[in-house]
Order: C-alpha cells, then structure tokens, then sequence
C-alpha cells in the first residue's frame, strides 16, 4: 500500500484503520539511519585523487525528522507506537 502523509492530520484520520499501524511502523523505522561517517580528505574520489583508500564508517544515528515534522518528540511518538502496536 502506497501512504502519503504530509501533515498530522493525514495521520491521525487514518487511527482506527490497518494504514495508521503500516504508517506508525514506518514512522518507526525511520528513527534511526546508517550513515558513512569515515573523514575523507579534499578531492576523495576525483578521478586525480591519489591518496590511500578510505573505507566508510558505517554508524546508527538517531534521526526525528520525520516525527517532528509531523509535531511529535520522542517520547510521544514512542508513546503512540506503543499503543498501537499493542
């Protein structure tokens, strides 16, 4: 199923439906990301650069865009996932 929510209102008027659970799990898993945070010298990866290969640092952060756009913190979104995943 394909959601587009752009507001919290376009959340909250799908509560009561199997989309608000779909949509509170996707919510869910975009709390955290992987990131590359090795640190690449000036010019890394120009076809000129002639330095050493660095490999990338893979790292977890936390990431609340999503749910602070649509008005929750943390704790309040983890409160209504937990409710509705209950």
């Amino acid at each position: 199923m394909s959601l587009q929510i752009n507001t919290r209102a376009d959340l909250d008027a799908l509560k009561g439906t199997p989309a608000y659970l779909e949509a509170m799990q996707l919510l869910y898993g975009s709390l955290q990301m992987t990131a590359d945070t090795a640190e690449y010298p000036e010019g890394y990866g120009a076809a000129d650069y002639v330095g050493p290969a660095i490999e990338p640092v893979w790292t977890t952060l936390e990431n609340l865009e999503s749910i602070e756009r649509l008005g929750f913190t943390k704790d309040s979104f983890l409160a209504e996932y937990e409710a509705a995943t209950a």
